[in-house]
């Protein structure tokens, strides 16, 4: 499986190392900081970058971004996620993210999932990224109703696979 990740700050990161550290996956990534693009690589926490190209190849993408730049993104890159594709955000408040994305989203050949990794550190960036931050750590979720249980159920066997020790379900409104 491919794995997308945009962003490489220390939630990012700290994804693609644990993906890394716990799977078999390939794992793309792609920051507008090039200096974290080059610790990701040297590292080898990332295979290669994620582009424009790159994008439709991915299984899952991962957007560990700000709020406002989670929905920007998604927007941006709508027409360009694969078919089959599972798009998961990693931000700490969901209405804002799921609200302005409802109708992007809607009827896709690709589904979105609102999510929220409890874990984190009082620093920031790929430095502090490591690859057991997730380790005993849940992982909350908020699907659309309309979304498939199968997706849900292969949304929650990913995150458990790369660390997670559980993977919680509840809605925008609940989490928030």
């Amino acid at each position: 499986m491919t794995v997308g990740i945009v962003g490489l700050g220390l939630i990012g990161g700290s994804m693609a190392k644990a993906i890394k550290a716990h799977t078999s996956h390939t794992v793309l990534g792609m920051d507008v900081r090039e200096s974290e693009m080059l610790k990701a690589v040297m590292m080898e926490s990332i295979d290669g970058r994620l582009t424009d190209e790159t994008l439709p190849e991915c299984d899952i993408i991962i957007v560990a971004l700000y709020p406002k730049d989670i929905v920007s993104y998604i927007k941006q890159h709508a027409d360009r996620f694969g078919e089959g594709c599972l798009v998961v955000d990693c931000g700490g408040v969901k209405r804002a993210v799921t609200g302005p994305l409802t109708d992007v989203v809607a009827g896709r050949a690709w589904t979105f999932i609102g999510g929220h990794p409890m874990a984190g550190r009082e620093f920031s960036g790929f430095h502090y990224a490591k690859d057991d931050l997730f380790d005993n750590a849940s992982m909350i979720l908020t699907p659309y109703p309309c979304t498939p249980i199968e997706t849900v159920k292969s949304a929650k066997d990913f995150f458990l696979n790369m660390g997670f020790r559980t993977v919680k379900f509840t809605t925008p409104e609940l989490h928030d």
